[in-house]
Formats: C-alpha cells, sequence, structure tokens
C-alpha cells in the first residue's frame, strides 16, 4: 500500500476512534464552538442587491462561512478561500493574491485578471466600467466574515461584467464591546509571513473596525517574491433604525515579481521552481498602490419603502516591467449607484420591486517606455528578492489616454406566493463607452491613431422557486448576458498601431439552470444544479508576428456551448464532525467555425473535486483533511495542435495532466488570560506531488506557458482575541 493512503486511513481510523468517546461527552457537556450545517430559513443573502433567504432565491448560490475561511492557512490566498465551491476555478500563479478566476469556464485566455465576474466588496465594486477586475488585492481574507457565489447569467443584475456570476464579499463588523482586538500571525515554506492588527467595538450608535497587515514571501518559483500592505477602515452609523451609514477606507500596496509560464523543455531540464528566461534580467514585475473611498446609505422611509445610495472614488498606481517595455497605468474611477425598493400586497401574495440605476467612470493615462535587449542588461544587477530596478530607455512606446464610461439601468420584481413559490425577475440595459487618444505623433500612413468605441445590450433572467418542503428547495431560472472586451483586447490593435480594434466585438451569452437544495435538521445540507449557456462571438487569444511590444491580440472565433452538473454537500451527524464535498462537471466545447467544432475550451477541465472533514476532540482540537482533484485540461485554442504540438523539434502532448493532491491542518483553540487564542498548523500537497497549477495560451515555437505549482508546504498561525 502507498504511503500516502497509509496515512490517511489512520488519520480517519483516529476519528473514528475519538467519535464514540466524543458523543458520549458531547450528550454530557455542551461544546460552545461547533461545526453546524446552515438553515435555509436562516441564511438571508444580499448579493442579489436586497436582502433574500436563500430558500427564495432561483439561482445557484453558494456561501463561504467563517468556519472555512478561518481555516485558511495563509489568510491571503483566493484559491484557498473559495476551495469549497463548486463551478469555480481559481489559479494562483504566485502562490500570492494575484489570480485567475473562472466560474463555469467563463473568465479564461484574459491577459491578465479575469473578466465576466462581478466582484463586490462591501457593496463596492472592484470591477472597471467594462466589467474586468484586475486582482484580488484590496481583499483582506482575514478580515472577511462571509463570501457569497451567485453563479449563471447574473448580468441582469450587475451589468456587462458579471455574464458568469458575482462574488459577493462582506468584511467583519466591530465587535459589541467599545474596543475589542485581534492579533494574528503565520508563517511558513518559501519565506513567507504575514502580521495583522485589527482594533474595532462599538460605542453609542456607531460600530467600527480598522485593521493594518502585511504580508511578504520568496514563492516557490525563482523570481516570484510578494509583498503587500493593506490597510482598511469601516464606519458603520445608525442615527437612527430607519437610517445607516457605512463608510468605508482602504489602501494597498502590493508588490510581486513574475516569474512567467515556462516551457516544457525548460521545465524538464532547470525544475518546476525555474523561471522564465525573460523575468531575469528584465527583473519582471507587477506593484499596485490603490487607494478606495465609499460612501454608502440606506434610508427607510415607512415599512414598505427604502432607499439604497453608494458612491465610490478609487486611485490605483500601477506599473508592470517586462521584455517588451516598463508600463505604468495611473487611473482614477468613480461610480455611484441608486436603488428603490417597494414592497407590498398580502400575506399569500406579496411583491418586491428595485429599480435602479448604476454608472462609473475610469480615466488611464498609459505611457510605456522601452527597455534593452537581453544582451544589454548586466544579469547581475537583479538578485534580491525584492527589487524594484528596471532599465528604461529614452523611447516611448507608449502614451496614450483611455476613458471608459458604463450606464445601467436596471429592475428587479419579485413574487411571493402563499409562501412557497417565488418568481423573479431581472430586467437591466447596459450601455459601456470606450475613447483612447494617442499623444505620439504617427506617420500619415498609420491610422487611426485614436478611436472610440461602444456597446450596449439589454440582458435578462426570470427564476422560479417552490418550497415543496424544508428538505426540498426546487429552483430554475433562464437568462441571457453579453461580456464586452476589455481594454487590453481593445487598444492591442492588430490592424494597426494605434486606435481599436475595430474587429472585436461583444460576446453574447443565454442559458439557464435547474437545481434543488435543502437541508435536513441542521445535519445534512445539499445544493445540486445542471447548467447550459451557450455563447455566440467567443473571444479568444493570438499573436502577430513582428509587432514588438504588442504581443497578445483578442478577437472572436465562434460559438461554444458550456454545460454541466455542480454539487455541493455538508453533513455534521455530530456536533464535532463535518464532511464536506463540491464537485464540478463541466463539458465545456466549441460549437463553431468547423475548424474548432467539437474542441474544448482551453483551461476548462471536465472534473474538479474538493472534499474536506474537520473533526473537534478533546475539547479544543480540530483536524482537518482536505483533497483536491483536477482532470486534465487543454491548452490552446489553435487547431493545428489540438493532440499535439512541437517544440523545438519535440512531440509534446496539447493536454495537461491533472492532479491530486491533500492537505491537512490542526488548531488549537484555548485561553490565555483574558484572550480567545488559537494555534493551527498547516501542510499543503502533503504527499508533494508535482503539477502545473494552471497554462496560458501562447502562440509561438512552444505554444504554451506552463505554471509548476508548489510542493509540499508548511504553515503555522498564531490568533489572539480580545
Amino acid at each position: 500500500m502507498k504511503p500516502k493512503y497509509i496515512l490517511l486511513f489512520l488519520c480517519f481510523s483516529l476519528i473514528s476512534f475519538f467519535s464514540t468517546a466524543q458523543k458520549e461527552n458531547a450528550q454530557k457537556t455542551a461544546i460552545p464552538d461547533t461545526l453546524l450545517i446552515k438553515d435555509l430559513n436562516e441564511v438571508v443573502v444580499t448579493a442579489v442587491r436586497s436582502k433574500v433567504p436563500l430558500k427564495e432565491i432561483p439561482a445557484s448560490i453558494s456561501i463561504v462561512n467563517s468556519d472555512q475561511l478561518t481555516t485558511m492557512s495563509k489568510t491571503i490566498a483566493t484559491d484557498e478561500a473559495l476551495r469549497l465551491v463548486p463551478g469555480v476555478r481559481v489559479d494562483n500563479g504566485t502562490g500570492g493574491s494575484r489570480v485567475h478566476l473562472y466560474i463555469r469556464g467563463q473568465g479564461v485566455l484574459t491577459e491578465s485578471g479575469f473578466r465576466g465576474i462581478g466582484v463586490m466588496l462591501d457593496g463596492i465594486p472592484l470591477n472597471d466600467p467594462a466589467g474586468f477586475a484586475p486582482d484580488l488585492y484590496d481583499v483582506d481574507w482575514a478580515t472577511v466574515s462571509n463570501v457569497e457565489i451567485v453563479k449563471g447569467l447574473a448580468a441582469s443584475l450587475y451589468g456587462a461584467g458579471t455574464t458568469s456570476g458575482v462574488l459577493n464579499i462582506n468584511t467583519m463588523d466591530g465587535g459589541k464591546k467599545p474596543v475589542n482586538g485581534l492579533l494574528y500571525m503565520s508563517a511558513g515554506s518559501y519565506g513567507f509571513w504575514k502580521v495583522l492588527g485589527q482594533v474595532d467595538g462599538t460605542e453609542g450608535n456607531i460600530n467600527y473596525r480598522v485593521s493594518y497587515s502585511h504580508t511578504q514571501g520568496h514563492g516557490y518559483r525563482e523570481h516570484q517574491a510578494f509583498r503587500g500592505d493593506i490597510f482598511n477602515e469601516k464606519l458603520n452609523w445608525t442615527p437612527t433604525p430607519k437610517i445607516k451609514i457605512t463608510q468605508l477606507l482602504s489602501y494597498t500596496n502590493y508588490f510581486n515579481q513574475n516569474s512567467e509560464g515556462i516551457n516544457l523543455g525548460r521545465y524538464d531540464t532547470v525544475g518546476p521552481r525555474a523561471a522564465n528566461t525573460d523575468a531575469v534580467p528584465y527583473n519582471e514585475f507587477h506593484k499596485t498602490q490603490r487607494l478606495t473611498g465609499a460612501l454608502l446609505g440606506k434610508f427607510d422611509f415607512c415599512n414598505n419603502q427604502d432607499i439604497q445610495v453608494k458612491v465610490f472614488a478609487r486611485m490605483n498606481k500601477y506599473q508592470e516591467t517586462s521584455n517588451n517595455g516598463d508600463d505604468h497605468k495611473p487611473f482614477n474611477q468613480a461610480g455611484v449607484s441608486a436603488q428603490y425598493d417597494l414592497h407590498f400586497g398580502k400575506e399569500n401574495l406579496k411583491n418586491h420591486i428595485s429599480v435602479g440605476a448604476d454608472y462609473s467612470s475610469k480615466t488611464m493615462t498609459e505611457i510605456e517606455f522601452g527597455v534593452p535587449d537581453g544582451a544589454h542588461i548586466d544579469k547581475n544587477r537583479v538578485d534580491s528578492y525584492f527589487s524594484e530596478e528596471v532599465f528604461d530607455l529614452d523611447t516611448i512606446l507608449i502614451n496614450q489616454v483611455i476613458k471608459q464610461r458604463s450606464a445601467g439601468v436596471f429592475l428587479i420584481d419579485k413574487l411571493d406566493i402563499a409562501r412557497k413559490l417565488f418568481a423573479t425577475l431581472n430586467i437591466r440595459y447596459d450601455y459601456i463607452y470606450n475613447e483612447l487618444v494617442n499623444n505620439i505623433p504617427l506617420p500619415d500612413s498609420v491610422v487611426p491613431p485614436s478611436g472610440n468605441r461602444s456597446f450596449d445590450s439589454p440582458s435578462f433572467r426570470f427564476g422560479l422557486t417552490y418550497s415543496a418542503a424544508k428538505f426540498l428547495n426546487i429552483y430554475a431560472n433562464y437568462g441571457t448576458g453579453f461580456l464586452v472586451p476589455t481594454e487590453d483586447e481593445l487598444y492591442n490593435n492588430p490592424a494597426h498601431w494605434g486606435g481599436f480594434n475595430e474587429t472585436i466585438k461583444p460576446s453574447k451569452m443565454y442559458g439557464g439552470e435547474l437545481g434543488i437544495r435543502g437541508d435536513v435538521g441542521k445535519k445534512f445540507y445539499y445544493d445540486v444544479a445542471g447548467f447550459l449557456v451557450n455563447s455566440k462571438d467567443e473571444f479568444y487569444r493570438y499573436s502577430i508576428p513582428g509587432r514588438g511590444n504588442n504581443t497578445a491580440f483578442f478577437g472572436n472565433i465562434g460559438a461554444s456551448r458550456r454545460y454541466g452538473v455542480e454539487t455541493s454537500l455538508s453533513y455534521a451527524p455530530f456536533d464535532f464532525l463535518r464532511f464536506d464535498v463540491a464537485y464540478t462537471y463541466a463539458n465545456c466545447q466549441y460549437t463553431s467555425p468547423d475548424s474548432v467544432s467539437g474542441h474544448f475550451i482551453p483551461q476548462c477541465p471536465e472534473h474538479v473535486l474538493a472534499a474536506e472533514v474537520a473533526f473537534k476532540f478533546l475539547k479544543h482540537f480540530t483536524l482537518a483533511l482536505a483533497t483536491q482533484y483536477q482532470s486534465k485540461w487543454y491548452i490552446q485554442t489553435d487547431d493545428s495542435i489540438y493532440n499535439q504540438y512541437t517544440e523545438n523539434g519535440v512531440k509534446r502532448n496539447s493536454w495537461v495532466n491533472g492532479f491530486n493532491i491533500y492537505n491537512a491542518s490542526l488548531a488549537y483553540h484555548f485561553r490565555l488570560g483574558g484572550l480567545d487564542s488559537e494555534i493551527s498548523l498547516f501542510a499543503k500537497n502533503l504527499f508533494d506531488e508535482h503539477y502545473f497549477g494552471f497554462t496560458e495560451p501562447n502562440n509561438g515555437p512552444d505554444y504554451n506557458s506552463y505554471q509548476p505549482a508548489p510542493g509540499r508546504e508548511f504553515f503555522a498561525s498564531l490568533r489572539l482575541r480580545f
């Protein structure tokens, strides 16, 4: 028998051994901290733009609770926070916070960040006006209370950037006492450490929370170091029971070196920790400094009417260096949202109507300086983990201003019929405008140096939910959406140097869901959803030789179909034992043109499984064992390499092998004086599996950039609350 199976057998035997004695203790002594299952009658979701009980929402929704968030090894990685959410895949190529995020196969093939997924942090969007989210640096997962994930065509709720779903991230409010505190420290493999301090509380009608954290690590690959500082301030003021005003302020300073993907030849000869040959000596890195302020207000006029208003402003300074240039992209963004809610009707027939509008604007000035070729850079100059040294020439490759504006109006109508049947209709219209002004004089033969593109479309979603019983909730929906190109995809113009890409157009989607969910006596919870989404004018990525710093271009390739089943199960037979399983089957294929019809969409594995068991024993200990499985996936859109490609004369398989890894954690809860304390130990990838975390398309002699995943890692953390 293999060692890893022996270890798993021993761990599960340990759980079985303690469970009998623990059951007897549980009957005698109440355990204050238990592993419970959510109750459909108690769970309220705000991601649908108002507070609605989960059992009444006709859509697949997953909720990440505080138990799952406090069992993260580093409290910085989105892939850990969303590990038990079916249908969601997170690619973490740095071990830090720079991630790619996909929901049901949407969001893949972006140059950086992700699109098609709306991200709300305490109600404020992290997306730009076109729906693109560059990162999740602003999220300090140690301060998050819960995450609501709405899957499927949610464009009718938040606009063109939410065609595959919405992440609604809610941070903690202050505690009940006037002054509370939290100190969190974590350290582990590859030079990682994090420290967080928080003060919070409630005084009269004011609730507050202030936190600061510093994170850094060397990364598990060469030239992959990262460090970040996050300051968060949140204040809730309730002058009367009918008025609540929330003020938010955050500052993020994040730096990470970019080791880039490597080809298989380099992986075979140098190993999984190798950086791309461009990363050094060019010292490729990303640096982000971001300040965001916001005001949110909710005003209740009477028992059945209220208004919600949100205003935010964001300043961002961004720098990205590479072998193509030193790119600076500072921008300012502002937005406002207003929503009116009306509730009326009788006990057996109630109507909830919301009407509102969203507006957002962004202005970015981009200047990119040229860099010398590798032969003219002293390769010994970049040898520190956090070096910000760059090698600029006097040549300016890009000098342009990009403006974006988006406006949307929406209507949400929810009808409650006899407390059993709930019908919801969302209707929305969006308009997105993009403008580019090129400030570099160009020859008359090179036109147009500037340009503009605008997109608009309506979208809708209709759904029904039937509460057959507490343990059986049936829901179904059908909707539409459209996904607009990001700014990078627009200003990387394949026809000219400068101007906007005139050939790319929005991708349109339509499809629906059918699902069931329920809970049985707070012991067992399930949610099973089947989905089907058809897309027209799918985006794809390609290269054009001889275009210098313009390395990635985007266009529309044809149609696709995505269908599958998502299953989420939680079972807590006792207060001290809980099992969680999240399984996704997804079939994502092109249906046209003929050259790629029947081919799988890149980066979309058919099978993804996450399972976890948590066991509390001897009153103070919690042991958790987990596994993650992912099947193989295809690497590229190009039809000519669907089954194999040639890399420098060597035949390569165009499919990336899947992986199966195991994780474990042990936490000890105790009182230290007046402090609630917790020490945790984590082991990730216990059996040191070598695999690729994800791949990026890269047309060329090697056709793909492979991102090796980390091997075995260990972390320890200390959490003190007062």
